[in-house]
C-alpha cells in the first residue's frame, strides 16, 4: 500500500511539458528537481501543500495486465500533514477538478491498490465502487471504463 493516491493521465507529452500544461488550470506550482524531476504543488484547502512528482508510469508489467498500463504518466499525489482520510478526501476534490478541465483522459487510484475514478470527455467523470483493484481480477467492473489507446487523447 502506497501512502500517496496516484492521478494518472493519457498524455504523451513529457512530464515537465503536461506540467506546463496542466498547472495553470489546477493552481498549481511547477518546481523542477535537482535531477530534472517534475513536481507539481499547491496550498490544501485545509492548510500545508498539496502535491508530488508528475513522472512516467513505469509499473506496466505484461504478467500483470492493469487499468493503469494505458496511461503514460503520474502524479504521486500527497498531502503535507494529512492522515488518509484527509488525504483521500483532498485527491477527490482535486480529481473532481482535474476532471472538468484536463485535457485527456485521467484516473484516480488509491494507494496503487484501488481504482477510486475515472474521467475523460467522452464519458465524464465516473466513481468507482468501494474495493475495485486495478487489476485482472476487476477486469469486467473497469474494461469499458479503460480508454482504449492513445489515439485522439491528444499530447
Amino acid at each position: 500500500m502506497s501512502d500517496l493516491e496516484h492521478v494518472y493521465f493519457l498524455s504523451r507529452s513529457s512530464p515537465p511539458a503536461f506540467a506546463a500544461e496542466i498547472a495553470g488550470p489546477v493552481g498549481m506550482t511547477v518546481i523542477r528537481g535537482e535531477r530534472g524531476e517534475t513536481y507539481l504543488s499547491r496550498p490544501s484547502p485545509e492548510g500545508g501543500a498539496m502535491g508530488g512528482e508528475l513522472r512516467r508510469n513505469d509499473l506496466a508489467d505484461p504478467e500483470e495486465p492493469s487499468f493503469l498500463d494505458v496511461f503514460p504518466l503520474v502524479l504521486d499525489l500527497g498531502v503535507t500533514g494529512a492522515g488518509r482520510g484527509r488525504r483521500l478526501a483532498e485527491a477527490r476534490g482535486f480529481f473532481t477538478e482535474l476532471a472538468g478541465i484536463s485535457p485527456v483522459p485521467v484516473a484516480l487510484v488509491r494507494g496503487f491498490d484501488f481504482l477510486v475514478g475515472v474521467a475523460a470527455r467522452e464519458t465524464g467523470l465516473l466513481w468507482f465502487p468501494e474495493g475495485v483493484t486495478p487489476y485482472a481480477e476487476h477486469r469486467r467492473v473497469w474494461s469499458r471504463f479503460q480508454p482504449a489507446s492513445l489515439a485522439g487523447s491528444g499530447d
